[in-house]
């Protein structure tokens, strides 16, 4: 085999949306672009823990597919901060699939390759969006991947506030509550619904309601004490709602532009 060099762009994403804990996704405009460099000998392991879960996942779909995998050098190319909630180890893996796919000449579709990228990523919320695009409501069925795509206005936006220091997301779940009380579920899941009638119907004067939770937040702001007066300074200054994105530590803020 020839070296072959393939190009993947991919979103970077917003998981959670405030209540809606590993259930709800977003692709940005934010776009990472990988570089992948196909040869007949085996290539070095990346350094960069980025690269190396690109690399990985397309070790996973050459193996799943039966094919030798001879080598594959891995660039990752953009500002995207890792571990500040933005969904880079899911659009690593995500780009990993899809330029495996390519070299296998494109046997199976994105839906088809989403099993394999959710079990690489370990929850939907962020690998469908990066995989797919758009709005998604994601859910695991035994094992089995659900999502619906959710139609987004023109007019409203995601404005991103990101900070200097990251919040490695197996760190932050750390700190997250074994057990919550009824009324707790039952705020979080009235939140979840609501974000997703807010969006949909363009009930903007909804979303400071909308996106508030008691699930993941409170626990993370221990590890990001000014959370919540910037949460309220983004209101204030007009944001119809505001949230943590994914395990943190941007901050997302729904906007009307």
């Amino acid at each position: 085999m020839a070296e072959r060099t393939i190009i993947v762009r991919v979103p970077t994403t917003s998981a959670n949306l405030g209540p809606g804990f590993d259930s709800l996704g977003v692709a940005l405009d934010w776009v990472a672009h990988f570089t992948f460099q196909f040869e007949d000998h085996r290539a070095p392991d990346p350094v960069d823990p980025v690269e190396r879960m690109a690399a990985q996942a397309v070790a996973a779909l050459y193996d799943a597919a039966g094919e030798t995998l001879g080598g594959v050098r891995v660039g990752c190319h953009g500002d995207m901060p890792v571990g500040r909630g933005l969904g880079m180890s899911a659009a690593a893996r995500a780009a990993g699939l899809v330029a495996a796919n390519a070299m296998l000449g494109n046997r199976v579709s994105l839906d088809d390759l989403l099993p394999m990228a959710w079990r690489l990523e370990g929850h939907g919320d962020n690998i469908v969006p990066a995989l797919l695009g758009g709005l998604q409501i994601v859910a695991d069925d035994e094992g089995s991947p659900i999502h619906v795509p959710i139609a987004v206005p023109e007019d409203l936006r995601l404005a991103l506030l990101i900070p200097e220091f990251d919040m490695p997301t197996h760190e932050s779940r750390q700190r997250l509550p074994e057990s919550i009380s009824r009324n707790q579920a039952v705020h979080n899941i009235g939140r979840a619904a609501l974000i997703v009638g807010a969006i949909t119907q363009r009930r903007y004067d909804v979303l400071r309601v909308a996106t508030e939770d008691i699930l993941h937040q409170p626990a993370r702001s221990t590890l990001f004490p000014a959370m919540y007066p910037i949460f309220e300074a983004a209101r204030a200054a007009g944001a119809h709602g505001v949230y943590l994105s994914g395990g943190g530590s941007t901050i997302a803020a729904f906007v009307s532009g």
